[in-house]
């Protein structure tokens, strides 16, 4: 990442990136920012909520200890927090992984030795979002064990869990990733049902939900998705920096 975006988150958040320039003794934030200048604009809006978030519900203070890229995906390492902070994490780096990590752009993971998450204009694959796309609806439990019939209504409530569907062109990406991570957390980390009760397109990515966690984790990937939509274009999905 450019020095001036560098410059910037840790002006903006000093306690979360207060080892920025601590010795690699201390911490792997001494490299920097190791991804491209494309995900500043999601990394801000992930540490605005974690700084927002530990303000009001005083909660443990959130350190960074490495930001980069991995497989094609953003990984934030943090010291501290809660629930809701690693709910957010979870999203961003799930919203990475269809986010152009060169400009922002909607995009695909892409490759095979070396993976990358890049758009067409830098050689990778854009996210269609002319296209209502939605994850495998074929899934199975995915290990050999007996499968018992709790496991069995866990992954047919995982399975059958849907956002509505997204109206605006350059937010269906958002949606996508954020449809993938509940399924995840229905699936394997023991999230309660969810209802999708309503959802609003006007300023953000809103929903009104019933059921999920009490510990926060499923309103702070609601509301990071809700921040990072407000952010990008309606149309074309690019964010604003």
């Amino acid at each position: 990442m450019d020095s001036d975006f560098d410059d910037l988150l840790c002006t903006r958040y000093p306690t979360i990136f207060r080892d920025r320039h601590a010795s690699m003794q201390q911490t792997a934030m001494c490299w920097g920012f190791a991804c491209g200048n494309g995900w500043f604009p999601l990394i801000d809006t992930l540490c605005a909520e974690i700084q927002r978030h530990v303000k009001f519900a005083r909660v443990q203070p959130v350190v960074a200890v490495q930001v980069k890229e991995k497989f094609g995906a953003l990984r934030f390492y943090i010291n501290g927090g809660d629930a809701y902070t690693r709910g957010l994490i979870w999203l961003a780096d799930a919203l990475s992984v269809v986010v152009c990590e060169d400009c922002g752009a909607p995009a695909l993971s892409s490759g095979s030795g070396w993976i990358v998450t890049r758009c067409a204009n830098h050689g990778g694959v854009d996210f269609p979002l002319d296209q209502h796309r939605r994850y495998g609806d074929d899934d199975e439990p995915d290990d050999h064990r007996v499968v018992t019939p709790e496991k069995l209504a866990v992954w047919e409530r995982a399975k059958n869990f849907r956002l509505p569907p997204t109206r605006t062109r350059g937010w269906r990406h958002i949606a996508l990733a954020l449809e993938h991570t509940i399924r995840n957390d229905l699936r394997h980390n023991g999230m309660p049902g969810i209802t999708i009760v309503d959802s609003d397109e006007g300023s953000g990515l809103r929903y009104e939900w019933m059921g999920g966690d009490d510990q926060g984790r499923l309103r702070s990937m609601l509301r990071l998705a809700d921040a990072y939509a407000a952010r990008c274009d309606r149309r074309t999905g690019k964010p604003a920096v």
